[in-house]
């Protein structure tokens, strides 16, 4: 009985060091910042998340990604799904500088004058779940007496960064 409570003990220990390693604990940094008009160009993906044309749609933005070194991905999921079978909408995109858009692409086009900027950090099984990230920019925006526009872009700075911006209605 004491070597299970000794191992339980020891591998509940080793998931915290684990989950503090990966960057568990790390707070989400929400500030309001000026926001210019955000010009995006990229492919929708409409379908499950279990379908192949997910990927590709993800495969073709990076292949022009790696052409564009400067450019950020940004991904704004327009209908989440609850579960693997579900229906989901992505838009997976670049920063939009008016040269290289393939016509097949599509420009999307937010403005607002500010936005809720949401700063993720950690490695990506220890991030905090996007609604988790979405109901705690809607309160924020609510003590600070600010409304949101409903519309949630993630922009992918790293591996284990993510800036999710949040427009404001005006």
């Amino acid at each position: 009985m004491k070597k299970a409570i000794i191992a339980i003990l020891i591998v509940g220990f080793a998931g915290l060091v684990a989950f503090y390693y990966l960057g568990g604990f790390n707070p989400v940094n929400y500030t309001v910042k000026p926001l210019e008009e955000i010009k995006l160009y990229g492919l929708t993906y409409r379908g499950t998340p279990q379908d192949k044309g997910l990927k590709t749609s993800f495969q073709e933005v990076e292949a022009v990604l790696e052409r564009n070194p400067k450019a950020t991905m940004h991904t704004i999921y327009k209908i989440e799904p609850a579960g693997k079978l579900d229906t989901m909408q992505v838009f997976v995109g670049l920063d939009y500088w008016g040269s290289e858009s393939d016509s097949a692409w599509e420009l999307v086009e937010i403005k607002a004058d500010k936005a809720i900027i949401a700063t993720v950090t950690g490695h990506r099984f220890v991030m905090s779940r996007p609604k988790k990230i979405k109901k705690d920019i809607e309160d924020y925006a609510e003590n600070k007496g600010l409304n949101t526009q409903g519309i949630y872009i993630d922009r992918l700075l790293a591996e284990d960064s993510v800036e999710v911006i949040a427009p404001l209605e005006k």
